[in-house]
């Protein structure tokens, strides 16, 4: 109704809205966060070589350097991660004030009540905007990889531990934790080492850890590295993929991977005429490649990747997208950057048949006529056809 004001919109209750400045601290906190880590992992190491006493005495004295540095490490894995805003971020740096605290009350020394003081001060001052970390799921691939590089720590902390606890149980002793993280890497990595358990229990504990270690690390080089090495595959492919574009001349660009495409490419691929199928699927590309052909993944319609397959030295180009809309396009740019080419375009509609042509296309082929006049054709035969022998449709 005219001159009645409209109702205010609800507020927002999106997270931006709700913490519109975490965004401005974003950076502040990362940097916090990886300060933080630094400084956890740099009091486990002085506690090794400056040991200061303990306000009190426990059966753990002793014993807040690995568990300081593997807090400090976790903090520094998770730093990057908390300006993006991800809930695995947030969700594995509670864990860390946990664990320096811990410590501090088992073995209570300047360095691990410092570690804890730190450590507390920054869940403290991120905690208001807990909210504000949305992104990510802590069961995908980004927890994943955190959750493997946590335990990794862990079963480090572990093997460090009870290498220390037990060391007179080890031939030679393991009296330092130089020695004890020695031991566990050697165990974990299964090639041995020189100390030998002499006790049931030191032999017991090496199982363990190797049943624990062994299955961690293998699967955070999975994880981890995997990825890792089918990106740097990949750009290899590209680039080697890029070195064949270039010696291509007098070829056939074939645009698109739909049913008449494929058919195209394997026509051309029997008159042993070079081509090169472009199309933006790359799951489709992927497929065709595995039949042999040679593809590219990109935009038939964008310069840049026309020329990539060397427009200027093509022979011809089949224009065979599913949509006509997106051949027309593509029989632009190909017109643009080839006044003299022969363009041959597919359309599904025989509506779309001028305005190819007027946007450049050489041939016009509408694949409802050409399926029109076979079945046509084949439907007034007087006598059972061939279908090996090849004959003319009548205009």
């Amino acid at each position: 109704m005219s001159g009645t004001e409209a109702p205010p919109a609800p507020p927002s209750s999106s997270p931006e809205s709700r913490y519109p400045s975490f965004a401005a601290r974003a950076s502040h906190f990362t940097v916090a966060s990886a300060a933080v880590g630094v400084v956890l992992v740099a009091d486990g190491l002085l506690a090794t070589l400056h040991p200061l006493p303990d306000l009190y005495r426990t059966p753990l004295s002793g014993y807040d350097t690995p568990f300081d540095v593997v807090a400090g490490l976790i903090l520094l894995a998770v730093s990057y991660r908390i300006r993006r805003r991800s809930s695995v971020a947030w969700l594995f740096s509670i864990p860390v004030p946990v664990l320096a605290g811990a410590i501090a009350i088992l073995s209570p020394d300047p360095y691990a009540i410092l570690s804890t003081v730190l450590s507390a001060a920054l869940l403290a001052a991120v905690y208001p905007y807990r909210s504000a970390f949305y992104l990510g799921s802590p069961t995908g691939p980004e927890g994943t990889q955190l959750t493997l590089i946590v335990a990794s720590l862990a079963a480090v902390l572990l093997g460090m531990v009870g290498a220390r606890w037990l060391g007179s149980q080890f031939s030679p002793p393991i009296g330092t934790w130089g020695q004890s993280l020695y031991f566990t890497v050697v165990t974990v990595s299964t090639i041995g080492g020189t100390y030998v358990p002499v006790t049931d229990t030191a032999r017991w504990f090496s199982v363990v850890l190797i049943l624990v270690g062994v299955g961690t690390f293998l699967s955070a080089v999975v994880v981890l590295f995997v990825p890792f090495l089918q990106n740097r595959l990949a750009t290899v492919g590209q680039r080697f993929e890029r070195t064949q574009m270039q010696e291509l001349e007098q070829h056939i660009i074939v645009c698109g991977v739909s049913p008449e495409a494929h058919a195209a490419a394997r026509a051309i691929r029997e008159a042993n005429v070079r081509q090169v199928i472009l199309a933006a699927d790359a799951a489709a590309i992927e497929h065709l490649r595995t039949e042999g052909f040679r593809c590219h993944v990109g935009d038939p319609s964008s310069e840049e990747e026309v020329r990539l397959v060397r427009i200027d030295r093509a022979r011809a180009v089949i224009v065979a997208q599913e949509s006509d809309a997106a051949n027309l396009l593509t029989v632009i740019t190909a017109r643009a950057l080839a006044p003299n080419l022969r363009i041959v375009a597919v359309a599904t509609s025989e509506n779309n048949l001028p305005k190819l042509r007027r946007a450049g296309a050489t041939e016009t082929i509408g694949t409802v006529r050409v399926a029109a006049r076979l079945i046509c054709a084949a439907a007034l035969e007087t006598r059972d056809p061939d279908p090996t022998t090849p004959r003319s449709v009548p205009p």
